[in-house]
């Protein structure tokens, strides 16, 4: 199923909506959406964008700057949700003085993003944003039917890129990060989702196809478990650094039993995710004819204007002489007859000196 692009053209539009929002009020819902919404603006960039032009490398830039800002402020938010769930009977002086240190650390982070966003930043995203949406999905112009000398005289244009196939491109990306994807560690996990973040956003540009939406399904579920297990790793991680108390202590070892046992639910619906879609990645590839026994099309050849054919003066044709025939073969030579000797006068006559043939009568 080709690119949907009625759902594409509302990423454009919610994204240049986010730009004001987060500048104004960034609060938690729109900080996550302008994070989220800008990954799939860069993901629909790398697919379609085979060769981007300055505009669309410049936007690609400065979206992934301002989705780190926003990231920062998000990581702050999830923490503090995950922190009000903890429900712990000790230590709750040090749990309110943990929400007020995310609190603070929050404040100065999101001062940080809505400087990023001043009015002439978001001015200049917005124009950008307009002008790669023309270039990528706006629709070719209509032609004109051309006459027959302006179509002779017309260069043939190469045949056009086939269109991207969402469904198919993002099972062969998920196959390379499959192959590259060793052991799941703390180290490695949280890596494995942010790439098939990417995955996920390719198989929606094809909007209600069914099998896009049961990769979608999968991945989203196993970025579930793998971002609850990080929201609780960060925040045991910010607990250590702030307190810098052993593990004997109550928060410390409640937030430390809860990462443990969302790692390994992590783990397990990553797992899961890397056998199921590398058996489809398998079969789409199977699916698809070989390359080395498909035939290349060739290049149409451009014809030549009638004004540079006239310019020149027609060469002559060229005229196929004939094969040679065979030369007969020469007579054999006549045999060689061997002369008459010239008749011998009888003994006591004078030899006539008439010619041949002639005699004369003398009576």
């Amino acid at each position: 199923m080709p690119v949907d692009h009625q759902r594409t053209q509302h990423l454009f539009k919610k994204l240049s909506q986010l730009l004001g929002q987060c500048a104004t009020r960034p609060h938690p819902e729109a900080v996550h959406d302008l994070r989220t919404i800008s990954r799939r603006v860069e993901a629909l960039l790398d697919a379609l964008a085979t060769e981007p032009d300055r505009n669309q490398r410049k936007l690609t830039r400065r979206l992934k700057r301002l989705r780190r800002r926003a990231g920062r402020v998000r990581d702050i938010d999830v923490q503090i949700i995950a922190l009000r769930t903890l429900k712990i009977g000790r230590d709750s002086g040090r749990k309110a003085q943990l929400v007020r240190h995310l609190n603070d650390r929050r404040t100065r982070r999101e001062g940080k993003l809505q400087k990023a966003l001043d009015s002439a930043t978001v001015r200049k995203l917005r124009s950008r944003l307009t002008r790669v949406e023309k270039a990528l999905l706006a629709p070719p112009p209509a032609r004109r039917p051309a006459t027959r000398a302006a179509a002779s005289a017309a260069p043939v244009k190469p045949p056009q890129k086939e269109e991207v196939q969402p469904v198919s491109l993002a099972l062969r990306m998920f196959a390379t990060v499959a192959k590259q994807q060793g052991a799941f560690t703390e180290a490695t996990l949280h890596r494995f989702r942010t790439r098939c973040k990417r995955v996920r956003y390719v198989a929606e540009m094809a909007g209600d196809d069914p099998e896009a939406k049961r990769i979608v399904n999968q991945i989203k579920r196993m970025q579930d478990a793998i971002g609850d297990w990080h929201d609780w790793f960060t925040l045991s991680q910010t607990a250590q650094k702030l307190f810098n108390e052993p593990v004997d202590s109550a928060l410390i070892a409640a937030l430390r039993n809860v990462t443990r046992a969302k790692f390994m639910e992590a783990t397990r619906h990553a797992s899961d995710l890397k056998r199921s879609l590398s058996t489809r990645a398998q079969a789409a590839a199977k699916a698809l004819p070989s390359a080395r026994t498909a035939t290349p099309a060739k290049a149409p050849v451009a014809a030549k204007p009638a004004a540079a054919r006239r310019s020149h003066p027609r060469p002559r044709p060229r005229v196929h002489r004939a094969a040679a025939k065979p030369k007969p073969a020469a007579p054999p030579p006549a045999p060689v007859v061997p002369e008459a000797a010239p008749p011998v006068a009888p003994e006591g006559l004078q030899p006539h000196n008439f010619p041949l043939g002639k005699t004369t009568d003398q009576s």
